[in-house]
């Protein structure tokens, strides 16, 4: 086991992940000052309403204050305030990571392994959740397999996005806007109003322009999104809640850098720098056939979505109904891996129904219910390497799922608890689709262009059953002792190829759990601990290799079995009413019991395989399915896996400073640690990126009233350049194009609360 560096411990031990603060935009007459006792979290992950302090969930909430002081404008955003969570992105698409588990793929045939959730309903195109960080009330990470309330796609975990409700109470509202350096402008504003004393609406908006953060101007921001809220009350047993939100993304989009980095430049040099191109030129053997990577990225995505949800408490139980329909219109063209990815157009139309019945009381605590949900795609995407690849895929992929599903908690004596849960999941899914090329280099000699490679496609049912069960037990009121296991599947699908190659199966996860949650010094210090042993079978990883036709292809198979293993520690203290500290530390140890998969060697004698392309150790050669073509085994059995930092932690103090006229002062010194990591399974070593230490400043000034204030910010104070994620540029290899995280950035924001 490695320990933390000490400079790590000694800067983590000043500062801490961020803390709640006052919801400004409900506040107006200044607030007396707080007893240092910590405020109850309340959360619904287990789709009831409990404390965070009761839940046996491995579980991290963050509020919407805190999301907004930190500047959260998408998700990669959350590396910097959630420990253990890597967040990246393949083009547009989020690439979330928890403990090791997630999803590199960014085709529409690929699959989520954490879940993302909008006031509960799923996210199924990975783009469509960068637009919803607003008028947020909370954000909820799950840890682990959410196999029995969450279903599919979420064997790695779970990310529930929550928006403010409207409030039949009184008209208030707020608005808020910051500059920044690279030119930032965030203009964002809520407004509350009940129309009777049954019917209350919520209207939100939020619009943030940014230049890129690298050198070509991508890694930039250009978001305007909205959302409208109608809350019909007729009873305090029944409560109607309409949602309608729309998201427009344009601007160039993501970009990437280059690693090795090119000499005596910055790290925030994009990789289509000429200093980066001229080092893909030179790298051998063929660097100089593959297309220099452009400026030409562009983003045009739009996003909207309409939803419901009825809740009647008829007494025995509470019936709650959710219907949603979900569009995406995605236009794109971006360089992940250094190869020229553009998306002219793709569509996909998303339906979802969940119906449940619950109930909470003391000795009883359950939740039943079904779920349906149907997504239709059309989509075209082009990748280009020059005369290497030229290539034009259309996908016309559909997906239906029905599930059932229920849990327990009983009381079988005065203060234990047992927990079960159960879930059927059944998913017919279906393709069809074309490749042509546009390079002589690929169709046969004298063909005409766009020349047809090959149609693929099918229908398949998968099925699945996942469960969870656990005890709890409450030493004391305040401290709570549980051990639970679970699992949760990520579903199997389709690759774009034919026959023995054209479906790869689920990929499970079991997890057991062992925790404790207590409150101690009279509500003023809270220690809670978690042990974690998961077991990770038939991992999904998308690789290149000869198709049973004979062509150069990225398929996904079923070829990793890992273990996952580790500790954490979280301590908030409320040591005065003016101070407060919180640190957060988690230790996962990963590795690869097994992970064996078979890529291109050579065809008619020519090699393709380039022994830089991986470091991992390679088989002897042998005859692929295809006449012609040879194989080659690669074995990473015995590695980490990646984008699992061993080490991550999180720590922050906060003093609050109160004046004579009653206006305040909040000073927030935090920051974050981040082991080395692997950013891809190549395991070349560009692919290995060195610890991050990461310090942020905020400074806070609230009105005597309290319904204004400004806020100062300093974020990445060091100017650390943090990698999230990349991969191997596959003809130019050990070369790795990565994503990386935002430079310093400063700012300030004022805001105007009104009731």
């Amino acid at each position: 086991m490695r320990l933390v560096s000490s400079t790590a411990l000694i800067a983590l031990s000043t500062c801490i992940a961020p803390m709640p603060v006052t919801t400004f935009a409900q506040a107006r007459t200044p607030l007396p000052a707080a007893p240092a006792v910590l405020e109850e979290i309340v959360v619904t992950a287990q789709r009831r309403e409990e404390t965070l302090q009761e839940s046996s969930l491995s579980i991290q909430v963050l509020s919407g204050e805190e999301l907004a002081q930190a500047g959260v404008a998408h998700s990669s955003d959350l590396n910097r305030l959630i420990p253990g969570i890597q967040v990246a992105g393949g083009g547009n698409a989020a690439q979330i990571y928890i403990r090791g588990v997630g999803d590199f793929a960014a085709s529409p045939l690929s699959n989520p392994a954490v879940a993302v959730n909008l006031d509960g309903v799923y996210i199924s195109r990975p783009q469509g959740v960068n637009g919803s960080f607003y008028d947020l009330a909370r954000l909820e990470v799950l840890r682990g397999p959410q196999g029995t309330l969450y279903g599919r796609n979420a064997s790695g975990g779970a990310l529930n996005l929550i928006t403010n409700r409207p409030s039949l109470e009184a008209v208030n509202g707020y608005v808020s806007v910051g500059i920044g350096n690279y030119d930032l402008v965030h203009a964002q504003g809520a407004v509350n109003v009940p129309l009777g004393n049954t019917l209350a609406v919520r209207a939100a908006a939020n619009v943030i322009e940014r230049d890129g953060y690298l050198s070509d101007d991508s890694n930039d921001e250009d978001t305007k999104a909205g959302r409208v809220r109608l809350l019909w009350e007729p009873s305090k047993s029944v409560s109607l809640l309409l949602n309608a939100d729309v998201a427009e993304e344009k601007g160039k989009g993501p970009g990437y850098v280059q690693l090795p980095l090119p000499p005596g430049t910055d790290p925030w040099l994009s990789g289509s720098s000429d200093q980066s191109n001229a080092i893909l030129a030179s790298t051998p053997p063929i660097g100089f056939l593959v297309a220099p990577i452009g400026t030409d990225t562009f983003r045009d995505n739009t996003f909207w979505n309409v939803s419901a949800e009825l809740d009647w408490d008829f007494g025995p139980a509470t019936l709650t109904v959710i219907p949603a329909y979900r569009d995406a219109e995605i236009s794109e063209r971006n360089y992940p891996a250094g190869l020229r990815n553009t998306i002219p157009e793709s569509t996909s139309e998303q339906t979802t129904l969940e119906v449940r019945l619950g109930n909470s009381a003391d000795e009883l605590k359950w939740v039943a219910g079904a779920y349906y949900y149907k997504e239709d795609q059309v989509a075209e995407q082009q990748i280009f390497q020059g005369i290497l690849q030229d290539n034009t895929i259309n996908y016309v992929p559909e997906s239906e799922s029905y599930a059932a599903f229920g849990e327990a908690t009983v009381s079988v004596i005065d203060r234990l608890r047992l927990i079960a849960g159960l879930r059927y999941t059944e998913e017919q899914r279906t393709v069809s689709g074309t490749i042509y090329t546009n390079s002589p280099a690929s169709a046969p000699p004298g063909a005409p262009l766009p020349f047809l490679l090959e149609t693929f496609g099918g229908d398949r049912t998968f099925s699945e059953t996942t469960w969870k069960a656990g005890v709890e037990y409450d030493i004391t009121p305040d401290n709570l002792l549980f051990f639970t296991a679970g699992t949760g599947f990520k579903a199997g699908g389709f690759n774009q190829t034919v026959p023995p190659l054209d479906t790869y199966e689920p990929e499970e996860l079991l997890a057991y759990e062992l925790g404790s949650r207590n409150r101690v010094l009279d509500g003023r210090m809270q220690l809670n601990f978690e042990v974690f042993y998961w077991d990770y079978e038939d991992q999904q990883i998308a690789h290149v290799i000869f198709d049973p036709l004979g062509n150069i292809n990225l398929v996904t198979d079923n070829a990793g079995q890992a273990t996952i293993q580790g500790a954490n520690i979280e301590l908030v203290a409320a040591i005065t009413p003016s101070d407060r500290i919180q640190l957060f530390v988690e230790y996962n140890d990963t590795e690869y019991d097994e992970f064996t998969y078979e890529t291109a060697y050579s065809i008619f004698g020519a090699p393709i395989f380039n022994p830089a392309s991986t470091g991992c150790p390679v088989g002897e050669p042998f005859p692929g399915e295809t006449f012609g073509t040879e194989l080659i085994t690669i074995d990473c059995s015995g590695r980490e896996l990646p984008r699992a930092p061993q080490w991550a932690a999180s720590a922050a103090y906060e003093h609050t400073f109160t004046f004579g006229n009653g206006s305040t002062l909040g000073a927030r010194l935090s920051g974050q640690y981040t082991d080395a990591r692997w950013l891809n399974f190549e395991y070349v070593a560009t692919e290995r990126v060195g610890a991050n230490e990461v310090f942020n400043l905020d400074l806070t000034y609230s009105s005597p009233q309290g319904n204004w204030m400004v806020h100062g910010f300093v974020h990445n104070i060091d100017d650390e350049a943090v990698y999230t994620g990349g991969g191997e540029q596959g003809f130019a290899p050990p070369l790795v194009y990565a994503t990386i995280g935002a430079p310093r950035t400063y700012g300030v924001r004022l805001q105007y609360a009104f009731d």
